[in-house]
């Protein structure tokens, strides 16, 4: 967690948004997890399907793109309009999401919490300088954080990333 004279210094990842502490988006969280019944089964390969479709009668829905028209490769798995409701994934990430497949999870959790917290781009002209609390991608991946320890979910491994020279 950066400490408050290191968020003097932060650099957003993401649109920058009302503060929200870590003891907020953890609530949040919980009532989300209460309001669809969610637990660790609810992320299994038999009721994944499920809680989609809860969510898709709910007015959450994912697009699936054609992986071949998916142009964002290099820039992002997957995608949210929060205003819309609308999570965008290219065919293998959705079929990955299918599988429980702990990275696809998160990264769908994470898309959720853009939703859930009501992101909207804001404070584009302020004086001051943002913070941690501000950045809806800090944010988002809190969110996910939080329902992924609640559940007991399968934490995504560590990511190698091999730098080529």
């Amino acid at each position: 967690m950066t400490t408050p004279n290191e968020a003097n210094h932060y650099d957003m990842r993401g649109h920058r948004v009302p503060a929200m502490s870590p003891s907020e988006i953890d609530f949040i969280a919980g009532r989300i997890c209460k309001i669809f019944k969610l637990s660790r089964q609810s992320f299994s390969v038999q009721k994944i399907g499920t809680f989609i479709n809860d969510l898709e009668e709910n007015g959450i829905f994912i697009d699936c793109i054609d992986n071949d028209e998916w142009m964002m490769e290099d820039i992002a798995r997957a995608m949210v309009d929060p205003q819309k409701g609308f999570i965008y994934m290219p065919e293998w990430m959705y079929e990955k999401l299918n599988r429980s497949d702990p990275e696809a999870v998160r990264i769908f959790l994470h898309e959720l919490g853009h939703i859930f917290l009501c992101h909207r781009a804001m404070l584009h002209f302020s004086d001051t300088k943002g913070v941690l609390e501000e950045d809806s991608e800090w944010q988002a991946d809190e969110f996910a954080d939080s329902i992924i320890r609640k559940l007991k979910l399968r934490a995504p491994g560590a990511q190698l990333e091999l730098k080529y020279f």
